[in-house]
């Protein structure tokens, strides 16, 4: 399959996606390993109001209209839906919970400003988290960074920039074409399946650039796996 791309393609792309290859595999593997580690040397403090037990933490934070939001996730099914309000809601249910720790203590970072937040949650793969972010529908960028796991995507009520990048792992994104004006999808090494009515499918190594009737931007990055692309109902 490799030799019939090269055959089709000038050798430029051939050695970039090579390179991209190589580097992604790279990637994953580094992340990967980071995320099998020791809990983190530091820990976000919670406030009062958060719920954290041994299997589960509930937290949320009022953040500004405009401001941005940027998730970084090891190892995780992670789902990112619209809150329909001002705050942030994460929930992290832990399906093997470890003795003696909290679902709080893989809270790595939690830091809010006027400009926006990021939250940093390193979740090693043996502990099998569900995590659910629930986004205000006001920010003007969120981006996703997630090493392992499947991640759902409901993206006709969060608007702005948004950006997935994924290491290893199935992006699911629920929208319809008028949730963006641009969105483009780039696998390393995967599939590419748009579900909705007159939609493609494509393998390996995925490239697609799709124009929609609405507001602001999707780009999704995944180095290995799967993208699969529903109508919002």
């Amino acid at each position: 399959m490799t030799t019939a791309f090269c055959r089709n393609h000038a050798v430029l792309h051939c050695i970039l996606a090579g390179w991209l290859l190589l580097a992604g595999r790279a990637l994953g593997e580094s992340r990967s390993m980071n995320c099998d580690s020791k809990l983190p040397a530091t820990h976000a403090q919670l406030a009062e109001g958060d719920q954290n037990t041994a299997n589960h933490l509930e937290l949320s934070r009022k953040i500004a209209s405009g401001a941005s939001v940027d998730l970084d996730v090891c190892a995780a099914d992670l789902a990112i839906t619209a809150s329909g309000s001002d705050l942030l809601r994460v929930t992290v249910d832990i399906g093997n919970p470890a003795q003696k720790l909290t679902a709080a203590d893989y809270l790595q970072a939690l830091d809010v400003t006027s400009q926006g937040v990021a939250i940093q949650l390193h979740l090693p793969k043996s502990v099998r988290a569900k995590v659910v972010v629930a986004v205000p529908l006001a920010i003007a960028k969120l981006e996703v960074d997630l090493v392992s796991g499947d991640l759902s995507f409901q993206t006709d009520r969060i608007g702005g920039k948004r950006e997935i990048n994924v290491v290893r792992g199935h992006v699911e994104l629920l929208g319809n074409a008028d949730s963006y004006a641009s969105l483009h999808v780039d696998v390393v090494m995967g599939s590419f399946h748009d579900h909705r009515k007159g939609g493609e499918d494509h393998h390996f190594m995925v490239s697609q650039s799709l124009s929609g009737t609405g507001k602001g931007s999707i780009e999704i990055n995944v180095v290995a796996g799967r993208v699969d692309i529903k109508a919002w109902d």
